[in-house]
């Protein structure tokens, strides 16, 4: 019997992929089961937390509106627990199409962040492997295409062929970690497996409404963080950003991430990175979220400043200490043939272009989709 498992559907790429499956099988009218595993959190148990969060108004991709309760309703199980507690039922077969997306993604590098990281991207996906080993025919492992680490130059796909590897942060590492790892685990247990690797996920860009994510993380982050300094201070004054002023950051919309993690359920490569051909300019991204706030005291430093002002301080302890390690990486850029030819029929996205719109969505909102329907209307 076929069917497909999903994990970390309750997150913005695991809520599209869930989305872009759904397309994709009414387009060829299949109805396969699909279960997704769901933890109870927030007071809900994972039924409700798959109607509240992953099918909530705002979020839902106008392609799918016509049918997607019918699926839900005919096609989609819950399965309730944590990646590594979860128990398939034994009449759903052993030939599941697995998209493994739950992870932490916490960017810290104390200690807190390390044993976060280590519990969950690594001792608890082992288990989930481990739960899966014989029920599954496929499986595509999503990672991050900064599992690289820091590097200089055009990076390819090949990720496991490199023995040098600058980690900025635990969560960097133990991807590359449990990459590897699952390639052996997969041939040792007959089943094919891909990885996947998205870049900086944005909201989305190809299907209506356009912008949405439901959740305004990494760069966004840096906006909103902005956006609230300017909302409790009269005079935000200089404000000084480290980076790269070569430097660019890979901003993938979340629609085309998915669509490639979808379909590359059926290549026989290894590893694709889901990423552009081309990165938005770091300076050019904060320019644009610091206007849209309203402040003009916007400086770019190659060092942090030893001389902190309270308010960059404050960034500096939070949100900054966590992305200033890109925004000083090395001049790079990814090759993106395996994604291009993947998606051919799909035009590539200019992000730079795109980017400013992009923003001002998500700042028009306050980073919150219950601002939406308000704003549109």
């Amino acid at each position: 019997m076929e069917a497909i498992l999903i994990t970390g559907v309750t997150g913005n790429v695991g809520s599209h992929v869930l989305f872009e499956l759904l397309f994709e099988l009414y387009t060829q009218k299949k109805k396969p089961s699909i279960y997704v595993v769901i933890r109870t959190g927030n007071g809900k148990n994972g039924q409700e937390r798959l109607y509240n969060e992953v099918f909530a108004p705002a979020l839902i991709p106008t392609k799918i509106k016509s049918f997607y309760k019918e699926y839900l309703a005919d096609c989609i199980h819950v399965l309730e627990g944590d990646i590594s507690d979860f128990v398939i039922p034994e009449k759903a077969g052993n030939q599941f199409t697995v998209y493994h997306l739950a992870a932490s993604v916490n960017l810290g590098k104390g200690a807190k962040a390390k044993h976060e990281i280590a519990e969950t991207n690594y001792k608890n996906t082992k288990a989930f492997f481990e739960i899966i080993k014989k029920r599954t025919k496929k499986l595509v492992f999503v990672s991050t295409a900064f599992s690289r680490g820091d590097i200089e130059g055009v990076i390819t796909d090949d990720y496991h062929g490199e023995t040098d590897f600058k980690f900025r942060n635990f969560y960097e590492e133990f991807k590359m970690k449990i990459e590897k790892e699952v390639l052996q685990f997969a041939a040792a247990n007959n089943f094919e497996c891909i990885i996947a690797r998205p870049s900086v996920v944005s909201g989305r860009l190809l299907d209506a409404p356009k912008y949405v994510t439901n959740s305004y993380i990494v760069f966004y982050a840096i906006g909103a963080f902005f956006s609230k300094m300017k909302a409790l201070y009269k005079d935000i004054g200089r404000v000084r950003i480290v980076l790269n002023p070569e430097g660019g950051l890979n901003i993938v919309p979340v629609d085309y991430v998915a669509k490639a993690i979808v379909r590359s359920a059926a290549l026989k490569e290894q590893q694709i990175n889901i990423t552009l051909t081309k990165n938005v300019a770091i300076q050019y991204l904060l320019t644009m979220m610091f206007n849209k706030c309203g402040i003009d005291g916007l400086e770019f430093v190659t060092e942090e400043p030893k001389d902190k002002s309270v308010i960059e301080a404050l960034f500096y302890k939070t949100v900054g200490g966590q992305l200033a390690s890109y925004a000083i990486s090395k001049k790079h850029q990814f090759e993106s043939k395996l994604v291009r030819k993947l998606l051919k029929d799909i035009e590539e996205p200019d992000m730079t272009s795109v980017f400013k719109e992009m923003y001002d969505f998500a700042h028009n909102i306050n980073f919150d989709n219950t601002n939406i329907n308000p704003v549109i209307g």
